[in-house]
């Protein structure tokens, strides 16, 4: 199995790009470009030979494509212009590269993934796609705005609906339209000291329409979103997850995984256990947990989890999903609390049934969703030569490129890499930033606490300003400093050094305390400061021209 890669890290500095490969590539490396990855990725997927039913995997691939190219075109001109071909054999012969988000408020450097889906995508005459995973979960509807000074900035939370029940992204309606429709205005309001333009005034409405004619949050918020990308000039198309959960290809892609249930249950906890080995992470949680096995349950078992979630219509709850298969050739899928439902699904079953199978929980509205892992394989296998993911997604998709591996014996198609950093205009609106490092001042700070305690000469008069007794301490301690810790002398020198050190702290208790006394402000600045220059802010919360500079559409 070949080695895990190294977790890269974000852009430091406002306005740093990450994008691998470049959209251009250079004369000197042509090797190191989204051509040459796109025709090494073909090469990769033309050698799976693992058949799904009576197809080979990059059999089924022609048609899941023909599929996805159709809805996403589809579901994107309900509401934007958007380029259809008329001939759907070459259409599909095309490049695909393809990229997703959470539909909520991203920062940046994720939106600048969008910008890379359009750049690659012309580069290489193809079609771009942006998964609109609204199979996540909403956790809360508000967002954070940056308000304040560099003394006492802090992040006020700012609703953009009335609180709900946490649920999936699809499912989440707008509860209070006033507080939807007055979100602009007052996050606007909130951040004009810091960014007096952002481009949140202009979108949010945008935002409100598209809303009101789908009826979901996320949903509106991603249209909204991408119309805006229409305006900028982007070419891309889009799609929800949950639509292509609903396409047969993917069911059939779906029912196989969950065919062979216990086979993905091990490959992916050999996965996780062999990338926190190669990466050295301890915690049993980290970079997710295990899946489990459960035995607890009468009458059945073992009952192996896999990486999908389950919920109703009735009980929106995203839930884990645990798959028991039975000697018949039925798979059960349940939470083990409340959703159970049997299939007929098995490697000696047709995809006829599953597809069957799978379509009759949606139309009793039991949702079966991805999880991240599942998610991105589909996209990677099944639909794009190149599947474009920030720096999270990259080092997770480790763990997909390994459990591929262990499924089919085959490598899988290579990933491109797009991130960045955008920090609001703060030096501008506080110029004294340039000069302050709270941070580094309260370094300093701890580390003389720490000198005063452990080394409290040095911050005596000279010697022979000082009364006798005092330097008598101070020649007494270095006499031990320089003698040599043998066995025998060791533990009384560290005990006279430590009596010397405790001798004199009565005379460092003055400057012990205006030191004190500097901690508490300096933290203060020094989380202030954090919060200004955080790369975390939403993308909404910028002015329009940086916005256009960083996101590639003003560069030659």
């Amino acid at each position: 199995m070949p080695p895990f890669r190294r977790t890269r890290t974000a852009p430091e500095r406002s306005g740093e790009r990450l994008i691998d490969p470049p959209v251009l590539a250079s004369a000197a490396a042509p090797a190191d470009s989204i051509e040459t990855l796109i025709d090494n990725n073909r090469l990769l997927r033309a050698a799976f030979d693992t058949r799904i039913g009576d197809l080979k995997l990059w059999e089924l691939v022609a048609a899941t494509r023909r599929e996805v190219l159709t809805v996403a075109a589809e579901y994107t001109l309900s509401y934007r212009d958007a380029e259809r071909p008329s001939d759907m054999a070459d259409w599909i012969a095309r490049p695909i590269v393809m990229g997703g988000h959470q539909p909520e408020f991203f920062h940046p450097g994720v939106w600048l993934k969008n910008s890379a889906l359009d750049a690659y995508a012309k580069a290489v005459s193809g079609t771009a796609i942006n998964l609109v995973v609204d199979t996540d979960r909403c956790v809360r509807a508000s967002c954070s705005v940056p308000v304040g000074t560099p003394r006492d900035a802090h992040l006020e939370e700012v609703p953009f609906d009335a609180s709900a029940p946490e649920m999936a992204w699809e499912e989440r309606s707008i509860v209070d339209r006033d507080v939807f429709a007055a979100f602009g205005r007052r996050a606007s309001d909130l951040l004009a000291p810091l960014e007096p333009n952002p481009i949140l005034r202009r979108w949010w409405p945008l935002a409100v329409e598209r809303a009101a004619e789908c009826h979901r949050l996320g949903l509106g918020l991603a249209q909204a979103r991408h119309a805006l990308e229409a305006r900028f000039g982007w070419e891309t198309l889009e799609v929800p997850v949950s639509e292509l959960m609903r396409l047969p290809t993917v069911m059939v892609f779906m029912g196989w995984l969950l065919a062979h249930a216990r086979q993905f249950h091990e490959a992916y906890n050999s996965a996780l256990v062999a990338y926190r080995r190669a990466h050295k992470v301890r915690g049993r949680g980290r970079p997710m947990p295990e899946l489990v096995v459960r035995t607890d349950s009468p009458g059945d078992g073992p009952w192996y989890e896999v990486p999908w979630w389950i919920w109703s219509r009735d009980d929106p709850r995203r839930r884990r999903v645990f798959a028991y298969a039975s000697p018949g050739g039925t798979l059960t899928l349940s939470d083990l609390e409340t959703v159970r439902v049997e299939l007929p699904i098995s490697p000696d079953t047709s995809p006829a049934k599953w597809v069957d199978a799978l379509s009759r929980m949606e139309e009793h509205a039991v949702r079966l969703r991805p999880r991240a892992i599942v998610t991105t394989m589909l996209a990677r296998l099944m639909i794009a030569d190149v599947f474009v993911h920030g720096i999270g997604g990259s080092a997770y998709d480790q763990l997909t490129d390994s459990i591929v591996r262990q499924l089919t014996g085959c490598d899988p198609p290579r990933h491109a890499v797009v991130s960045g950093t955008l920090k609001l205009p703060i030096d501008t609106v506080f110029p004294e930033l340039a000069t302050g490092d709270p941070e580094a001042a309260l370094v300093d700070v701890q580390r003389t606490l720490r000198d005063l305690e452990f080394h409290p000469e040095r911050h005596l008069a000279p010697l022979d300003a000082e009364a006798p007794e005092i330097a008598e301490l101070v020649r007494r301690k270095r006499h031990w400093i320089d003698t040599h810790p043998t066995a025998t002398l060791a533990r009384r020198r560290c005990h006279e050094i430590r009596a010397v050190n405790e001798r004199l702290q009565p005379r460092m208790e003055s400057l012990r305390q205006a030191t004190l006394a500097r901690v508490g402000p300096l933290a203060a600045a020094a989380r202030a400061r954090r919060v200004l220059e955080s790369r975390a802010h939403p993308w909404c919360f910028f002015a329009e021209k940086p916005l256009r500079s960083f996101l590639l559409l003003e560069n030659d």
